[in-house]
């Protein structure tokens, strides 16, 4: 089968969507003849993702920069290339994600090729998270402060292409239950939950992970988040968090990511945390992440809303302990207080507690981080979801849906 994944964003990843393609991309079947429809990335930030690329057919129809316009480049970039494309691979299916409609044109000129949308979020429950924050319009990132501006216009796109897309995966019963209160029950569709690579996250020496961040060697307790710099993502709860661990125990919170690190910067000093007990590493090549979430004692994500975080698969894979908010698909990822703790959105005193929990008692940290590590294996691997998104693709093109 000759498959078109289309995508503005691919590799080097800067969020979920990105990370999900690769994966994706990386674990279908051997006998699939795979392309990838993107965008290349600014020179300078190019990573070595052989292992990836070799086994796919690349397409680059532009550059990106991680701005709110890049989506629209790419929609207007496949319209004025895919027919040529189609004519010289003859795709059996067009993959896209709705985050980004990278289809869009496509789909309102009806354009003949089957094809499957996967739903991570929608554009409601985007704008209900950062609503959330309550951080104020001049705090938030410049993709936020778009989809927050431009709600009505966006939230109908998303309706035109939505009814357009015949055959869809969600990634969590969540996000297929909010797709169908607010866009009714779809055609045909599955769910598909996101999948880990388990071989490339796993537990490992802390020794060799120090090789690849040693700037974090001597640091205790280092409470890590990665995900965008965005306020949809809690930040605010979990500096409010840090400020109280520090009062009870020696810590570091490390935050790795892509955005603007100023606002919280400011944010940790007006709650009193020094600059010595937080480190900000910038975005960290995909390929480093496995040998940094071994050296954290506990993996946080306080998000206002979620679909099914891909980060969270890669903590837990990593035999990490994970403390994160009960929002979205999270709960269907983690069974409290088995393979993770869930806390109330925006709650920082309680986020503090489950924290603190983890970090003074090592019987509990263990317990939770091997369950977990077993979880990610037998639920939330990479090659299943592959597996399970190849039979989805064989049967829309034989017409199943």
């Amino acid at each position: 089968m000759r498959v078109a994944i289309v995508t503005p964003e691919f590799l080097p990843s800067w969020g979920g969507i990105g990370t999900y393609t690769a994966q994706l991309a990386k674990h279908l079947p051997s006998d699939y003849d795979v392309h990838v429809i993107s965008l290349s990335r600014r020179k300078g930030d190019q990573e070595d993702h052989s292992d990836i690329t070799n086994r796919i057919t690349l397409h680059n129809l532009g550059n990106a920069r991680d701005t709110f316009l890049y989506n629209n480049q790419f929609q207007v970039s496949l319209w004025r290339n895919f027919k040529t494309l189609q004519e010289k691979y003859h795709f059996d299916i067009l993959h896209a994600n709705h985050a980004q409609m990278p289809d869009l044109i496509l789909k309102l000129l009806n354009h003949r090729i089957p094809s499957i949308t996967t739903v991570h979020t929608t554009i409601i429950s985007q704008r209900v998270g950062t609503m959330r924050a309550d951080l104020g319009l001049r705090q938030l990132e410049r993709s936020e402060k778009m989809t927050y501006l431009l709600y009505p216009a966006l939230s109908m796109t998303e309706w035109l292409y939505l009814r357009r897309c015949e055959n869809i995966i969600f990634v969590s019963e969540y996000i297929r239950g909010l797709y169908q209160a607010s866009f009714g029950r779809p055609r045909r569709s599955r769910i598909i939950h996101n999948g880990v690579d388990t071989s490339m996250f796993r537990p490992r020496d802390r020794g060799e992970c120090l090789q690849h961040f040693p700037m974090l060697d001597g640091m205790k307790n280092i409470i890590l988040f990665s995900g965008r710099l965005i306020a949809l993502k809690g930040l605010d709860t979990a500096i409010g968090a840090f400020s109280r661990i520090i009062q009870s125990t020696d810590a570091t919170l490390v935050l790795a990511g892509v955005g603007n690190f100023d606002p919280w910067k400011r944010m940790l000093e007006s709650n009193g945390v020094p600059q010595s007990h937080y480190v900000f590493l910038s975005q960290v090549p995909y390929q480093e992440m496995p040998y940094l979430y071994p050296l954290a004692s506990v993996f946080i994500l306080p998000s206002y809303s979620e679909s099914f975080p891909m980060t969270i698969l890669e903590a837990m894979a990593s035999g990490l302990p994970v403390v994160a908010s009960r929002v979205g698909g999270i709960p269907e990822m983690i069974r409290d207080k088995q393979d993770g703790v869930l806390f109330e959105p925006g709650n920082p005193l309680v986020m503090a507690e489950s924290i603190l929990r983890i970090l003074s008692d090592k019987t509990v940290s263990e317990r939770i981080g091997d369950n977990a590590r077993i979880r990610a294996e037998n639920d939330f691997s990479a090659t299943r979801m592959a597996m399970m998104t190849s039979e989805a693709y064989e049967d829309v093109v034989r017409g199943l849906g």
